[in-house]
């Protein structure tokens, strides 16, 4: 009785000890439509399904959403090379947006599950580690988020987070029911405005492309305001669509707010 009980001791301690990946962030909250994010896998610890340690080696992601599963994970006994992930240290390994395969990119989870046209849908991502052959894996785990909920909007900006040296895009939705502006319907050409909130104010304006769904156009804040922020004065930028035709019929006003980023 005294082994048998001891053998139930020892299996329980050997339980407690092994682990699963631990997920973090970069930021530390993120969405399914955040671009630019890192998903940080900390595997100190952590197993594969026969009990031997993940730590140093070249490990694989092979994902699935609510929405559908990840356009990287290739086949089974042929996952793509996208899904490696960066080998930071033994124990730290990465997965960091936008995510290039072959002439595919994918900037944000919602694109990696083709979820772009209704992010909402995905409302869980689970996940497994393994090698490429695959000789082990993990059993399935799960990736937090944070809830989304898409509330359809005239203008809207991607990533909601943003630094100055992001690449930021401003969308327009020309069928958004309520425009404040209705006059915007009959727009055909369709450029942006937008202006630096700083002193002095700068602006620019830009054409924009159609993608099926929205107009829109994209900038890095820190190179199209560059002396704004070389003198650390770029936090906040404004913009408007409008009918380059007609330059005085405009769309309601967005705001991009900006977060320091390293010079």
């Amino acid at each position: 009785m005294k082994n048998i009980f001891f053998s139930i001791f020892f299996l329980s301690i050997v339980t407690v000890q092994a682990q699963n990946p631990v997920i973090t962030g970069n930021p530390a909250s993120y969405t399914v439509i955040d671009e630019n994010i890192e998903i940080i896998f900390n595997v100190a610890g952590a197993k594969d399904n026969g009990g031997n340690s993940l730590e140093g080696k070249d490990l694989y992601i092979w994902s699935f959403s609510s929405a559908g599963d990840s356009k990287i994970n290739g086949s089974w006994t042929s996952i793509k090379a996208a899904a490696k992930l960066t080998k930071v240290s033994n124990t730290e390994y990465r997965l960091k947006f936008p995510i290039v395969d072959g002439a595919n990119t994918y900037k944000t989870l919602a694109e990696l599950y083709g979820a772009e046209a209704a992010p909402g849908s995905i409302t869980s991502i689970g996940y497994l580690l393994r090698d490429q052959a695959p000789t082990f894996q993990t059993g399935d785990l799960t990736i937090p988020f944070a809830p989304f909920k898409f509330i359809a909007d005239e203008v809207r900006t991607f990533p909601s987070q943003a630094t100055t040296k992001d690449v930021v895009t401003m969308r327009f939705n020309k069928n958004f029911t309520g425009l404040s502006n209705p006059a915007m319907t009959g727009a055909q050409n369709i450029s942006v405005h937008i202006e630096a909130i700083a002193t002095p104010s700068m602006a620019i304006e830009m054409s924009t492309t159609f993608s099926g769904l929205y107009y829109q156009a994209s900038i890095i804040p820190a190179a199209s305001f560059s002396s704004l922020y070389n003198s650390g004065t770029l936090v906040e930028l404004e913009y408007y669509f409008f009918d380059a035709d007609n330059p005085t019929i405009k769309s309601a006003k967005g705001t991009i707010r900006l977060r320091a980023a390293s010079h």
